[in-house]
């Protein structure tokens, strides 16, 4: 994978440390210190006091049977059985019936005050109001369930009277009663605050659900849709705890009416949904952490939990027995596996495991305190109420650059297979092109000395003064079959070879100068004029493999020479500028079309494809591979009729 950002260890370990100082300080601001117990024996009301927790003044009972009633537990033997719930609102995993108990003055000017229970999957929530002035229960004519708030209700309490308030309460599930009294106005104004984060919040997660399925439909990664189908179902089981889904549906709605009948109560349905969240997480996960390359071992607990996945829905849908504690030991599995294997995945070098790790850490974060008090471990508070919904908006964001990240290597992964199969294609073709100019360079020659050595075989005679001509050509075709196959082997060894074992550190003006020098009688003998310039800095220092350099010399000298007409010149030219060395060899010959320009670099590519005469066509490739292997720059400019100049640049370095 390439290098990102995220890559880094020094960044990603910056990432963790800032995501977990904010996970505290959310911890800091909104842990549970609301619920302290008090020595009060009753709730006092007063106007403007805003809200008042029930549960520092409440005292509980276990109807383990689910058989008492409201005569029952006023009766002295019941009576005295209840126990103050010194502040709790959590009774860990005891589903079943609850009864509380309360009672409440009212010293203020208003008579209608709001009781509201912050668990909207409670199966029933029963209310009776005791007048300790008239001694006589008042139920149905003084409570009115609030519309505004799906486990709100409106309650009837006389100004200076003491009243007496029974609560029964059935889960099946973890059981958890957190109860708020407080006036109309700051009811209507805490729901206004809460409705304004709801609206936030699923707008945001409707945004990247729909934008996580449009990538699966554009792009066909199954990962997008298990995500999206993730983000929905989380959503859905939210909107169940909140009560949200049974104020928008309503009470009477028909497709309310059927989730009940098919989970029988509210926590059946959040449950349900939860765990089909949990269970597309889990195919989500298993394909973007890529475990068969990193965690393959992990693959078979995954498998594990993708079987019990659709179990544990079952056991919801059938309300089996049990099936709340099957579900929360399987969000625990849950939890577990994802920890231990994104944090392997990671250990063992996968980036998108690292982008898992940041988005884990604050929905787990704050995700915990709502697992806490599901175990009676932490007292109701907006961070538990809302833990997971805070924490999932950090892990969506994550999530979604995690998925691009994937889906951009994924493209880059197709972009260099595809053009690698290019670079495969043009190699072949290459190659095909290289063995038809071998087979015919060295057929050529081959044919030539065949039929001499035939000539002298059959001893058919040759014109007198023709027999050293013809033994020379016969040599000259032998002395370029073993030029041709030398220069080969050289630019079979050059491209197999990439240690730089003879490199020397030259100063490059006295080098070139001597290796100029050496080059001009070359160029004399062969009937040409030689000229040279040099202007380097005499204190260039430049890094290269001498004998490399000057096999680049000599080839370009030697084209120089072979395409020069007699009497011509042929010059050779070196400077420094900005850090680097750049020489040219220029000759005044025939030139080179520009449509054989962009190939003359390449291996046994002439110009002039009839004849061997001129050469193999490797000396230009053997320069190119030197140059390069130097990290250099070789190219020509070049111009039919009036001559080409050959340039070659390396970077070089001072004292």
């Amino acid at each position: 994978m390439n290098k990102t950002v995220i890559g880094d260890n020094r960044v990603f370990v910056l990432f963790i440390i800032l995501l977990i100082l904010g996970v505290s300080l959310v911890w800091m601001f909104f842990s549970p210190t609301q619920y302290a117990p008090t020595s009060a024996n009753e709730i006092q009301l007063h106007d403007r006091e805003g809200i008042y927790y029930v549960n520092n003044q409440m005292d509980v009972l276990a109807d383990g049977d689910d058989q008492w009633t409201l005569a029952d537990v006023q009766s002295p033997p019941a009576a005295g059985q209840f126990q103050p719930a010194s502040g709790k609102s959590a009774f860990g995993l005891t589903a079943g019936t609850y009864w509380i108990r309360t009672t409440v003055r009212n010293q203020s000017s208003l008579e209608q005050w709001v009781i509201r229970l912050n668990n909207s999957v409670i199966e029933k929530f029963d209310m009776y109001l005791i007048n300790e002035k008239s001694m006589g229960t008042e139920q149905s004519s003084i409570i009115e369930k609030a519309d505004e708030h799906f486990s709100s209700y409106y309650i009837h309490l006389p100004a200076e009277n003491l009243v007496t308030i029974y609560i029964r309460t059935v889960l099946n599930g973890s059981m958890i009663i957190p109860i708020e009294l407080m006036d109309n106005q700051t009811f209507l104004g805490k729901l206004k605050s809460e409705y304004i984060f709801f609206g936030i919040y699923y707008g945001f997660v409707l945004l990247m659900a729909a934008y996580m399925l449009s990538m699966y439909m554009f792009n066909r990664v199954t990962a997008y849709l298990y995500y999206s189908l993730y983000i929905v179902c989380f959503s859905i089981s939210q909107m169940v705890w909140n009560g949200l889904l049974q104020e928008l549906l309503g009470a009477d709605s028909r497709l309310l009416v059927f989730l009940l009948n098919c989970f029988g109560n509210y926590e059946g349905i959040d449950y349900f949904f939860f765990i089909s969240c949990l269970w597309f997480g889990l195919l989500f996960l298993s394909k973007i952490l890529q475990l068969e390359i990193y965690a393959p071992r992990m693959l078979i607990i995954y498998r594990i939990l993708n079987i019990m996945s659709p179990l544990v829905l079952i056991a919801s849908l059938f309300h089996f027995p049990g099936y709340a504690i099957l579900a929360i030991l399987y969000e625990s599995m849950f939890a577990i596996l994802l920890i231990v294997s994104t944090y392997w995945s990671v250990y063992r070098g996968s980036l998108v495991a690292r982008y898992v790790v940041l988005a884990t850490i604050p929905f787990l974060g704050l995700a915990t305190p709502t697992i806490l008090n599901t175990y009676s471990l932490m007292q109701e508070s907006f961070l538990t109420h809302y833990g997971f919904q805070l924490g999932s908006i950090a892990e969506y964001i994550m999530f979604s650059i995690a998925l691009s990240y994937q889906l951009g290597q994924s493209r880059t992964d197709k972009e260099n297979a595809l053009q690698q199969i290019i670079i495969n294609q043009n190699i072949q073709q290459t190659r095909n092109e290289l063995l038809q100019n071998i087979s015919h360079d060295i057929r050529s020659p081959l044919t030539i000395v065949q039929g001499g050595i035939r000539a002298m075989m059959l001893g058919i005679e040759i014109e007198p003064g023709q027999k050293d001509k013809f033994l020379n050509t016969i040599y000259d075709r032998i002395l370029y079959i073993n030029t041709f196959i030398d220069d080969l082997f050289e630019l079979s060894h050059l491209e197999q070879s990439r240690e730089n074992a003879a490199l020397e550190t030259i100063h490059f003006a006295d080098w070139i100068k001597h290796e100029f020098d050496s080059f001009a009688s070359t160029i004399q003998l062969a009937g040409l004029q030689y000229e040279s310039s040099i202007s380097v800095d005499p204190q260039a220092v430049i890094t290269i493999n001498p004998h490399e350099i000057r096999r680049v010399l000599s080839n370009l000298v030697h084209n120089a020479c072979k395409f020069s007409s007699i009497g011509g010149t042929v010059h050779l030219h070196a400077s420094s500028s900005n850090g680097e060395v750049v020489v040219y060899i220029e000759d005044r010959g025939v030139g080179i079309a520009s449509e054989h320009l962009p190939s003359i670099f390449n291996r046994a590519y002439k110009v002039d494809q009839t004849t061997s005469s001129n050469g193999s066509g490797l000396g230009l490739a053997i320069a190119k591979e030197i140059i390069e292997r130097h990290n250099g720059l070789i190219w020509v400019e070049s111009e039919p009729g009036k001559g080409s100049r050959f340039y070659f640049k390396l970077s070089e370095k001072y004292k």
